[in-house]
């Protein structure tokens, strides 16, 4: 992994699922002492992930990453120890859940809120997403500003085809899809990605964005690594990723990660 000379960041931002951590959510002891070591120079190390806030912290406290987490795709800001949601960027999301429900009938429709807290129509395997999910009646889901709307299906055509060719109907907003255990939307704010809190992230704290390394694997990560100063990619991305970064590093989560705090440090 090759960091051009002379290169020292002020901020690296990392991806949490499949480039710090495996499935199984641990933290390498190795991947650790790189962050310690990062920190140790006054370099800040932030996660910028998918998941929520209560799925996130505590991950970020076990590799030592104690100051600030941009979650939820870049919709919510948080101070992680102590814990505090700092900033967040909501949407109305009755409009959008109402023309869903015509499109993808029959599934599941979860709602993050300004305070972190999911709340769906039918209780779903929630996984890394988040750790509560309240279950109350599809029109409770209307009424409050959101950070995210999440849609799942098990319909076998769902499953088959996927939901990503609904994002074109949905209007300005962000969004992410895929197939997995089920058919799925992550649904965010309009030109909201990880890239923008990052962004808001540097302002706040007066640093300078040509100084920044953003490591990453999958298509959430694209923002990030095209607006840092230095775009990382994992080496198990899928090869299309590879355009959106300028250098690239290891296969296994964690490791992957060490190497490339390990080029600024040793």
């Amino acid at each position: 992994m090759m960091i051009p000379e002379g290169f020292v960041p002020q901020l690296v931002a990392i991806d949490l699922d499949d480039t710090l951590v495996p499935h199984n959510g641990s933290i390498s002891g190795r991947v650790a002492e790189s962050i310690a070591r990062v920190q140790e120079l006054g370099i800040m190390v932030v996660a910028a992930t998918g998941r929520s806030l209560d799925t996130t912290a505590p991950v970020c406290r076990a590799a030592g990453m104690l100051d600030w987490a941009v979650c939820s795709n870049g919709a919510l800001l948080a101070h992680v120890e102590p814990e505090e949601i700092v900033e967040t960027v909501t949407f109305d999301p009755r409009e959008l859940l109402l023309k869903i429900e015509e499109l993808v009938p029959g599934g599941f429709y979860a709602v993050e809120g300004a305070n972190g807290v999911f709340r769906t129509n039918r209780a779903f395997s929630h996984s890394a997403l988040t750790i509560g999910v309240r279950e109350v009646p599809f029109e409770e889901l209307l009424d409050e500003p959101v950070i995210r709307l999440v849609v799942r299906s098990e319909d076998d055509d769902h499953m088959n085809e996927g939901l990503g060719h609904l994002a074109e109907q949905l209007g300005l907003h962000s969004v992410v899809f895929g197939v997995a255990e089920v058919a799925w939307l992550d649904i965010g704010p309009q030109g909201v990605n990880k890239a923008t809190m990052l962004a808001r992230l540097c302002d706040r704290l007066e640093l300078d964005q040509t100084k920044t390394i953003a490591i990453g694997d999958s298509m959430n990560d694209i923002a990030m690594l095209q607006w840092a100063g230095l775009g990382v990619l994992m080496g198990h991305a899928v090869d299309s990723m590879r355009p959106y970064a300028d250098v690239m590093t290891g296969s296994v989560p964690g490791e992957g990660v060490a190497e490339v705090l390990d080029a600024i440090t040793l």
